[in-house]
């Protein structure tokens, strides 16, 4: 693997050293999930024989997405709150 794509994959962990990442990286992974598979849904309703097993599936894990952000959001008055300091 590339060495940049190395970095890039260990700037967006989720887990670091078996904790969750104190550094907002959850809240943007979920965030670039719920824009993908927005796109994906809205690329797919449009084609000429849309999937609709595959679009209900995606459907779902966007409802799944969204609620995680919403509970991300939730848990913290602050964006740049660690989640350490959230626990204390």
């Amino acid at each position: 693997m590339l060495p940049f794509i190395q970095k890039k994959l260990q700037d967006n962990r989720l887990v670091v050293d078996g904790t969750l990442s104190a550094h907002g990286n959850a809240r943007i992974k979920v965030e670039q999930d719920i824009a993908f598979l927005t796109d994906r849904i809205d690329a797919m309703k449009v084609h000429p024989r849309p999937n609709t097993m595959l679009i209900e599936h995606y459907q779902s894990m966007l409802k799944s997405r969204e609620s995680v952000l919403k509970w991300l959001m939730d848990g913290c008055d602050d964006e740049t709150t660690s989640i350490s300091e959230r626990s204390a």
